[in-house]
């Protein structure tokens, strides 16, 4: 083949392909911002249904109490999404979630 027509015919090639490499590269970034958008609404969710449950509990018994902010429940739940999410959750990744928990609690406190 002469180069007139082999040089335009492998430019077009290499153009169609970055042009699909950046198309799938894109799509990628959005479904990952998404999927943390969502994961970050269902932690969020979850928080506030189980501090809804913990302030039911504690008006139950009727003791004086004081429950922690939103964001620690938030933080729990989110860690649970994410180990749930890598698949196959073991105990340790609990212990683990639940340590970072009290380490915030505790720090939250210290603040205050």
């Amino acid at each position: 083949m002469e180069a007139k027509i082999l040089i335009p015919l492998i430019s077009g090639l290499i153009g169609a392909i970055i042009g699909a490499l950046s198309s799938i590269i894109t799509i990628t970034i959005q479904q990952r911002s998404q999927s943390k958008r969502d994961k970050m609404k269902l932690a969020s969710e979850m928080a506030e249904n189980d501090r809804k449950f913990s302030l039911e509990l504690a008006k139950e018994k009727g003791n004086a109490f004081s429950l922690p902010p939103v964001s620690v429940y938030q933080h729990f739940h989110y860690e649970i999404l994410t180990a749930l999410e890598k698949g196959n959750i073991k105990p340790e990744d609990l212990k683990n979630i639940s340590k970072k928990n009290r380490e915030l609690i505790e720090a939250i406190k210290s603040v205050q």
